[in-house]
């Protein structure tokens, strides 16, 4: 069972045509699209009711909507508008959540977790919302109400489609919940174009395959869908079953860490390279599970000598170790070095954060797995008292030497004497053991 907590997404229908209404009353009632003005091949990116009604949708290009629509009203984008009315949403909905996060103009996601005792259940907490936000700005809203951000809004989607079907009048069903552990049936009849953020190819395929409802996609295995939709139907099978480990993020906390570091001197020494690398893994580790964070994605950004930049993107596992890092991270710097220039600087940045412990496998953590975790926790638990230096890795306190002079060889070839490997690397240690922390990394975010 998946840890959830509840969630509302607060979407206003037609949010930009209802609040050119609040300044321009004389539009109510009236077909009004908005539109780039000047534009050859301008489409309506956001239209009203009536516009709806007679034929006009989003995409259309305006010179076609005016034919459809003689009489139609078209207005320029207004984002300053538009960014001090979702300010206003801000404060108000602010009052009955805890953490609050925009997503675009008007549209908020609110984790309401700890609030019943002032507040009462979820959904009393939503019409509070409702009944605030219409006395303050008199904007009708769509809320859905679930355990994770994907179903909430999947949920506001169909309370906002019957808001348009009522011409905006609707009362009961401008809220939308879902119980805990009703995710996928309720998902089920729904329509695939109400996922968010439903990439256009992948949604061109399912239509191919006439995979019209979500629980149609949801019922196919998951060997299957990946052989068709490749390392994306294992995510895709979550989404429908609606598993979104993603937490609710105020705008103060960054949608990335970073972690950075120039050298004193340039290089291109792989071991002196790989000893900042670890450096910078463990600082970039310890800082998501003092959040209670993992990231999917890890970035390794590069500078030259000469200033030239090279980058290179990851996938992070979602059981993530300071070792998970470390092996990333030295895989991005190995397929981004490509010239033999010195470097300068290194970074590293984490990010599309979902809540720790929360995987999209439906399948419990093997006993190494967890034995392996409990130990990550032990070593954090320390730095936590004594400091990072108390337990470190070898390779953060040997530097790299040049190799002795050698004697020849009969044949007038000198030996090549190796260093002795780290026991991390003769397999006697493993992956799994303990490294220094950070004492020279730079943070931002």
């Amino acid at each position: 069972m998946h840890a959830t907590k509840p969630v509302l997404f607060v979407d206003p229908p037609e949010f930009r045509i209802r609040v050119e209404s609040l300044v321009s009353p004389w539009l109510r009632e009236r077909p009004i699209i908005v539109a780039a003005p000047g534009a050859e091949r301008a489409t309506v990116l956001a239209l009203s009711a009536e516009a709806r009604a007679a034929g006009i949708a989003p995409g259309t290009e305006v010179r076609l909507a005016q034919k459809i629509c003689p009489d139609l009203v078209v207005l320029p984008p207004n984002p300053a508008l538009y960014a001090k009315v979702s300010r206003a949403m801000y404060g108000i909905v602010s009052r009955f959540a805890p953490i609050v996060e925009p997503r675009g103009w008007g549209h908020l996601f609110c984790d309401v977790s700890g609030t019943q005792a002032l507040f009462g259940p979820p959904v009393d907490v939503a019409w509070k919302m409702t009944k605030a936000v219409h006395e303050k700005i008199a904007l009708p809203l769509a809320i859905g109400v679930a355990g994770n951000k994907l179903v909430s809004e999947v949920a506001a989607g169909v309370a906002k489609a019957a808001v348009r079907r009522s011409g905006g009048q609707a009362v009961g069903d401008s809220l939308v919940p879902v119980a805990p552990g009703e995710e996928a049936k309720f998902l089920a009849p729904n329509h695939v174009d109400l996922l968010p953020d439903l990439e256009t190819k992948l949604r061109d395929r399912l239509d191919e395959y006439q995979l019209d409802l979500i629980g149609q996609v949801a019922a196919i295995p998951v060997p299957d869908l990946c052989a068709v939709f490749g390392s994306r139907g294992r995510s895709l099978h979550a989404t429908t079953l609606g598993i979104d480990p993603r937490p609710v993020l105020p705008p103060s906390v960054r949608a990335e860490f970073r972690v950075e570091h120039t050298l004193a001197t340039d290089t291109n020494d792989r071991a002196e390279l790989d000893r900042l690398l670890v450096i910078l893994a463990d600082a970039l580790g310890r800082r998501l599970r003092r959040r209670h964070l993992a990231a999917r994605r890890l970035r390794l950004r590069l500078t030259y000598a000469d200033w030239m930049e090279a980058a290179r993107t990851v996938p992070l596992p979602l059981l993530q170790l300071d070792a998970d890092l470390r092996a990333a991270a030295r895989g991005a710097l190995a397929a981004t070095l490509t010239r033999t220039v010195a470097i300068r600087s290194l970074a590293l940045v984490v990010d599309e954060f979902v809540e720790a412990g929360v995987q999209l496998e439906l399948w419990e953590s093997a006993p190494v797995e967890r034995k392996v975790t409990s130990a990550q926790a032990a070593v954090d638990r320390i730095h936590a008292r004594w400091g990072a230096k108390v337990v470190q890795r070898g390779s953060s306190l040997v530097k790299p030497h040049p190799p002795s002079p050698s004697p020849k060889t009969g044949e007038g070839e000198p030996l090549r004497s190796t260093p002795p490997l780290p026991f991390w690397e003769r397999g006697l240690g493993g992956e799994g053991s303990m490294e220094r922390g950070s004492g020279s990394e730079a943070m931002i975010g």
